[in-house]
């Protein structure tokens, strides 16, 4: 065989593989020549043309499934092969037979190591592409240095490919990168582009890492980005007219990770970000791909109005085009900027409307991830009205978990009164169930316990209590199919406040028979939610004294029988409290679930059980820090003077147990080492909805003059010698900016707005005596379309338009989850017991 002409067994076989109909087929084929295969490959005195052969065909048939582990130690032999052709096959089987932690890699570490320090180039690539499939933990300390070598080697494919290698390393351990940190830097600037693009993702790691390490490339990272869109490189880097694409967009996203909250960073950026975003608006995909990076690098870094305002300006483009992969991009980078200033996706109100109503379920979803993220509370209404109308509708179990999380948190963060806040998050217990996270329920019990005022107004407390029994109470009656977690919610509820009920035909009685029917329902987790009901059905007895209902008794009769422990202890602590009205009373008051328990530690009213049990012989009981002391003897009580167990004289009582602790182990003194060897050391709950989001943007320093560093003064270029540098150095400017301070931003209250009323002025008695002309009336306004009146709603406080507002000097993320923090509609800060779901 030839490297161009296959044997006719070998074209056979890629036929018969082509020309299967079924799976059937093909693996009846595969295994008949697997029973080929074994037999060729057990025969003596097998050519390297041959073998080489074979292998191909082992490849095959581990590619179709199937093992071929017969034919491993036969690729590992091949690697030793002194003909490059048969080596490179040896190399490509063992990649696609073996793993790193296979046993044969022990023999092949060895002809790894020789080939890396080959003088071939050919055997050198193909021992480092082995390295990136096939290292492991074990063979990094013998290989790194070799790699690091190999990173100045004379063939830039072998310098690429040890860069490639060393970001390897560096993902199996990270520490590999402070050996190898002076050969990555000098990748950056290596002659060939190749190379150089290799390199940006093994420093993109390390930025990731630690950015500080990294600042000082900033300025390096500029000038090639500025070389790149130059088109300083050869043209076989251009992708549709475009230079270098992918390396923009590596070198884009790595310029992001180092701004990040840093301004002095960040404007050395500016100038070439603006001037990227101008050379890739070409009209083809890649292109708009750049600029979708750009947006992405410029609301990463430390914020600049006038290329905020160039982005927003590109996106509207994007979001306005009839293409709905652009669209989907115009939406995605509008949900970047709207998180710095959501003015900037006020102009483009009807389109996003459309793209809600579009039947393109992607678009949608990214959307009402756009709505999600400019919401604020003179719209929040609307968009939890659109992202309800969804979850309805929603089938997909990812989706539906995102959707209930995003009207929990607006609602959380942004609820215009507390009745609102209620009944939307009901009906995200309803639609969502099990999706919803306890912390909201546990969220929404508090407030109900702590009033929405927290006591100030006992009037509006009960008031809204009031509200929340009468709606329970109504979910309750409709005897609809409930998830747990709402009837766990609402069974609470009805149990703490149940005597505040007013809704029509349920007073305490019918409360009582509601949750006596619907203790014995279908749940998801019957064992989980039944203890609530039960819990409620005491709470309404014990308050008012309901105790001898059929409903009732018949519960407690039928789960003093459970096999659930828990439901059987509630029953039967229920049948005790029953023949006892007033410890009833005593045990479950009314609205006590943010009442402090005092606890006696003595627990005194065991007194009189334990003076009984010591009167009938039963032994005293000893304190720790008595026993501490010596032993004693069991059985017998312990009195004065005699409480160690031990006898006069120190001899210990018979039968006693000794308490003294044993001694603590002492380490032998170790012998010193001979003076000859050299041993060498190793290397060393709140109650409340909202948050309070601190900003910070600490500046950092670049040392550029650094002895390590690179000293890039100009600009640069690749040409017929490789990467020239300038012929005089420019001037570097120091861009002038103030360093960045560390703003907070206090938690605020999403209350609704107050209306201001208008301002008048009180006209004179004489002007008003005389006649005054008739003023011209006013012109009709234009009736709004249902689109105008839906984007009205949804923008309405955001603003005129893209420059309606300077946007802040750092990005807030408007749609982040939030934490808890007080807010109207929510209970108030400090709250020293709540109730939660997990009780």
């Amino acid at each position: 065989m030839t490297a161009s002409t296959p044997s006719k067994e070998f074209f056979d076989l890629v036929k018969a593989i082509g020309e299967s109909r079924s799976k059937q087929e093909e693996d009846k084929i595969i295994v008949h020549e697997k029973a080929q295969l074994k037999t060729r490959l057990a025969e003596p005195g097998v050519s390297a043309k041959r073998m080489k052969e074979y292998l191909v065909r082992a490849v095959y048939v581990e590619m179709l499934g199937h093992e071929a582990t017969f034919a491993y130690i036969h690729a590992v032999n091949l690697t030793h092969d002194k003909t490059i052709l048969c080596k490179r096959m040896g190399y490509l089987a063992c990649n696609v037979f073996l793993h790193r932690d296979h046993e044969l890699m022990l023999l092949l570490i060895n002809t790894i190591q020789r080939d890396l320090g080959s003088s071939n180039h050919l055997e050198v690539s193909a021992a480092l592409t082995c390295v990136c499939r096939l290292v492991s933990d074990e063979m990094i300390p013998a290989i790194l240095p070799m790699i690091i070598k190999l990173c100045s080697h004379t063939n830039e494919g072998v310098r690429k490919k040890a860069v490639m290698a060393l970001q390897k390393l560096h993902q199996l351990q990270p520490e590999t990168a402070t050996e190898a940190r002076d050969a990555i830097r000098r990748a950056l600037c290596d002659p060939d582009p190749s190379v150089m693009g290799a390199s940006l993702h093994i420093i993109h790691s390390l930025a990731k890492a630690n950015p500080g390490s990294c600042k000082d490339l900033v300025p390096s990272l500029v000038n090639i980005l500025k070389q790149v869109i130059d088109c300083r490189l050869p043209r076989d880097y251009d992708y549709h007219r475009v230079p270098a694409p992918w390396l923009q967009m590596k070198l884009l996203a790595l310029l992001a990770t180092l701004g990040s909250a840093d301004a002095r960073a960040s404007e050395q950026m500016y100038s070439v970000l603006q001037e990227t975003m101008r050379k890739a608006d070409s009209g083809v995909n890649v292109g708009y791909a750049i600029i979708f990076e750009c947006v992405k690098t410029l609301t990463t870094v430390y914020p600049s109005q006038p290329l905020l305002e160039l982005a927003a300006s590109s996106i509207s483009r994007f979001i306005s085009s009839d293409n709905h992969n652009l669209k989907y991009v115009g939406v995605t980078g509008l949900s970047q900027i709207v998180q710095i200033n959501a003015a900037y996706a006020a102009e483009h109100q009807l389109v996003v409307v459309d793209c809600l109503e579009d039947a393109d379920d992607t678009l949608k979803r990214k959307t009402l991830g756009l709505l999600f993220r400019m919401t604020t509370t003179q719209n929040v209404t609307v968009v939890v009205e659109k992202l309800i109308s969804n979850l309805r509708t929603a089938v997909d179990v990812h989706l539906r978990r995102d959707l209930v999380s995003k009207v929990c948190q607006l609602a959380e963060k942004y609820a215009p009164d507390s009745r609102w806040f209620i009944d939307t998050l009901l009906e995200a217990f309803q639609l969502g169930g099990a999706l919803v996270p306890r912390e909201t329920a546990n969220n929404l019990l508090r407030l109900v316990a702590e009033g929405p005022l927290g006591g100030e107004d006992p009037e509006a407390d009960d008031d809204f209590r009031r509200y929340c029994v009468n709606t329970c109470a109504q979910k309750l009656e409709r005897g609809e199919s409930v998830p747990d977690i709402l009837v766990q919610v609402v069974c609470w509820v009805l149990g703490e406040y149940g005597q505040l009920c007013t809704h029509e035909g349920c007073g305490l009685e019918d409360l009582v028979d509601l949750l006596c029917d619907a203790i014995d329902r279908d749940f998801e987790d019957p064992s989980g939610t039944r203890p609530w009901i039960l819990s409620a059905i005491m709470k309404l007895s014990g308050q008012t004294g309901l105790t001898g209902s059929a409903g009732v008794g018949d519960v407690v009769e039928k789960y003093t029988r459970s096999e659930c422990a828990e439901l059987e202890q509630r029953a039967r602590e229920f049948a005790a409290l029953k023949e006892k009205p007033d410890l009833f009373a005593l045990v479950l008051p009314y609205d006590a679930s943010c009442e402090d328990i005092q606890a006696d530690p003595s627990l005194p009213f065991l007194e009189p059980f334990v003076r009984k049990a010591v009167a009938n012989g039963a032994a005293e009981y000893v304190p720790v820090e008595r026993r501490a002391k010596g032993g004693f003897t069991p059985g017998v009580p312990a009195v004065s003077g005699d409480v160690t167990g031990v006898m006069p004289g120190g001899r210990e009582k018979e039968g006693a147990l000794n308490f003294k602790p044993y001694e603590k182990p002492t380490k032998k003194p170790q012998p010193a080492p001979p003076a000859d060897i050299a041993i060498a050391a190793p290397n060393g709950g709140g109650g409340t909805f909202g948050h309070s989001a601190a900003g910070q943007s600490a500046g950092s320093t670049a040392d550029g003059g650094a002895a390590s560093g690179l000293n890039v003064t100009g600009p640069r270029k690749w040409g017929p010698s490789g990467y020239n540098g300038p012929t005089a150095s420019a001037a570097q400017q120091k861009p002038p900016g103030a360093q960045p301070g560390v703003r907070s931003q206090a938690p605020t209250s999403p209350a609704a707005p107050a209306s201001s009323a208008p301002v008048g002025g009180a006209a004179s008695s004489s002007a008003s005596s005389r006649p005054q002309p008739s003023p011209a009336l006013p012109a009709k306004p234009k009736e709004l379309t249902e689109k105008e009146k839906m984007a009205a709603a949804l923008f309405g406080g955001l603003g005129g338009g893209a420059g309606g507002g300077a946007p802040p000097p750092r990005p807030a993320a408007t749609g982040a989850a939030p934490k808890a923090a007080a807010k109207a509609g929510g209970p108030r800060p400090g709250a020293t017991a709540a109730p939660s779901l997990a009780a």
